[in-house]
């Protein structure tokens, strides 16, 4: 069994029981950030203060004027052509939902699944990726032509972290050169556009826009249907087992994740307490967008396995593929 699917058993089995009696970080009795994140006061930290809690009524929309230019943009894109879009299937229950819902609402879309292979995506992530597509009757394209590149440009964004959170850093560098790889190949197929996985709450805090495409001069255009979408994750789940978009067991965002997300995460934790990605989760519990107990166990467990060091091999490992160690990226050990 392989680390991250470890800690996603142990996080819904055994960690419920385990965290009573463990000492743990005090965190947002609403959302699930740490005090080491955002001071606390009451119990809340400084966003929840400032925001009432959502109400399945209230999660927020996108507006019926984006839904309808969405509709509009994905159907200008269809002419003659072989594919019409190229799509980034991570091997995720995202991408695996998005694939159905544009199969579903644009059938006249002809699409070219496109597997971006980091050399660091586990087994389990490249064969769901394989099963969705097959699933659900679309062309497939693995990309391994710039695993070497990907090495070069994350063990960068690493020697660069100098204590920041690996969200803004490593994450964005290895999704922009991901994007970058998809446009590229969809450039050299004559596609006009390509979609990728990311959430409305990722593109407000990682590129600090609140629409669903992203145009960029003599490139194809990159569009994000969940951002107009907005589905809630328990949505995203139920949808992909019931249709059976992947293999059995294979939902799990923590099963489905590369390697790197476990290593990053606990280098965040030994660099500033609390990991990075917090933020983004937090804001999707405050707008009721998923679940808080699943999030709020995995990152109180992240910490616990980080200070007790018992992630420390894999880490050591993953950081030894890219000829990295602990003390290129962490500044004091404790």
């Amino acid at each position: 069994m392989n680390t991250n699917k470890f800690l996603d058993m142990y996080a819904k089995y055994i960690w419920p029981l385990a965290r009573l009696v463990t000492r743990i970080s005090p965190r947002c009795k609403r959302c699930i950030l740490s005090e080491k994140c955002s001071p606390l006061k009451d119990g809340l930290c400084a966003e929840c203060r400032a925001k009432a809690p959502a109400q399945p009524s209230e999660e927020p929309e996108a507006s019926d004027e984006l839904k309808q230019r969405f509709a509009q943009t994905i159907r200008s894109y269809v002419d003659d052509k072989t594919h019409h879009a190229v799509l980034l299937l991570s091997g995720g229950k995202d991408s695996a939902y998005m694939l159905h819902r544009m199969r579903s609402e644009f059938p006249e879309l002809r699409i070219l699944c496109v597997i971006v292979n980091t050399g660091f995506m586990s087994p389990t992530a490249i064969s769901s990726a394989q099963f969705a597509a097959e699933k659900l009757k679309t062309d497939l394209l693995v990309c391994n032509a710039c695993i070497d590149e990907f090495a070069a440009v994350l063990r960068k964004a690493f020697l660069d972290l100098d204590g920041r959170g690996s969200y803004g850093v490593i994450d964005f560098a290895e999704g922009s050169l991901i994007y970058q790889v998809g446009q590229k190949v969809a450039a050299d197929m004559n596609i006009p556009f390509v979609l990728g996985g990311m959430t409305w709450v990722q593109l407000q805090r990682i590129v600090g826009k609140d629409d669903f495409e992203i145009v960029q001069q003599d490139e194809p255009n990159l569009v994000f249907p969940l951002a107009v979408w907005r589905p809630n994750e328990q949505e995203i789940r139920k949808t992909v087992r019931s249709l059976k978009l992947l293999p059995p067991g294979n939902d799990s965002p923590v099963v489905s994740n590369s390697s790197l997300i476990l290593t990053m995460s606990a280098i965040d934790v030994m660099n500033n307490g609390y990991c990075s990605f917090e933020p983004e989760f937090a804001q999707l519990v405050r707008e009721g967008k998923t679940d808080r107990k699943t999030w709020l166990h995995l990152f109180e467990l992240l910490e616990f396995a980080v200070r007790k060091r018992f992630l420390e091999k894999q880490i050591k490992r993953t950081l030894a593929e890219l000829d990295l160690s602990l003390s290129d990226v962490v500044k004091e050990r404790k």
